[in-house]
């Protein structure tokens, strides 16, 4: 799997000019159909996506092209997981959470521990990111908590990354493509780095 751009026909094009690399060997990836359609939540109803496939020129394994707006494993859209890691950060429960978004409390419960469980990693990992981003940027301010740390990270890196590639993505969007799809995982695996 390989987190891109939400625009079908930006990935069209990022195809076809050989612009996607392989995340397995780092060859260069060509059209290879459609992955089954998926459903995603928003708060406003359904999205509905088919991710392309692309196969690496160098390995010949598939991948599937997810975009940025979707998490990995996840039914929701990244930025409505993203906003309640943000309510989470600013002390509101989980069951206040699910009613303002809609979610099953259950459901929300599982995004907060899955994050808690990987706050340190996440924190690392986008600190890491917005220093490289931008060496200049400011510290990242302790907020009381490992996952609203976490989510303090990503919200310096998505803000560096604004800064030097221009306002593209929303944070968690961003957080999507700088985890893989990730953010979330079962594993504590490191994430991709960019350099």
């Amino acid at each position: 799997m390989l987190i891109v751009a939400a625009d079908p026909v930006r990935v069209e094009q990022d195809l076809g000019a050989g612009m996607l690399g392989c995340p397995g060997c780092g060859g260069v990836l060509g059209r290879w159909g459609f992955a089954r359609p998926r459903r995603l939540r928003d708060l406003a109803g359904w999205l509905e996506v088919c991710p392309r496939r692309g196969r690496c020129r160098a390995c010949r394994a598939t991948h599937v092209l997810l975009p940025s707006v979707a998490l990995a494993r996840r039914l929701d859209l990244a930025w409505v997981i993203g906003q309640a890691l943000l309510a989470k950060a600013h002390g509101v429960g989980h069951r206040a959470i699910a009613v303002e978004l809609g979610v099953p409390a259950t459901t929300v419960r599982g995004w907060l521990r899955r994050f808690a469980a990987r706050a340190e990693l996440v924190r690392g990992h986008f600190t890491r990111l917005g220093v490289w981003l931008d060496p200049q940027a400011g510290p990242i301010c302790p907020r009381g908590s490992p996952l609203a740390d976490a989510v303090e990270a990503i919200g310096v890196a998505a803000v560096a990354a604004a800064r030097r590639l221009g306002p593209a993505l929303g944070p968690f969007e961003f957080a999507s493509g700088a985890t893989g799809g990730r953010l979330l995982g079962n594993t504590n695996a490191p994430f991709p780095v960019p350099w």
